[in-house]
């Protein structure tokens, strides 16, 4: 009976399992592409500006 019980629980363990792993990918996939679209926002934002910083505005 024992085994029985734990065959079904198995699913469920693989399941929760994979959808942890799948929520902490999608952090961290996030994370970076935020990270990355900062740097290059602020570089264009520099970019833009650069011309402007002699002139005391």
């Amino acid at each position: 009976m024992s085994k029985k019980n734990n065959d079904n629980n198995y699913p469920r363990k693989v399941f929760s399992s994979s959808m942890a792993v799948l929520c902490a990918l999608f952090v961290a996939i996030t994370s970076i592409l935020y990270i990355l679209y900062k740097g290059w926002s602020a570089k264009l934002d520099f970019e833009k500006w650069k011309d402007y910083d002699e002139c005391g505005i």
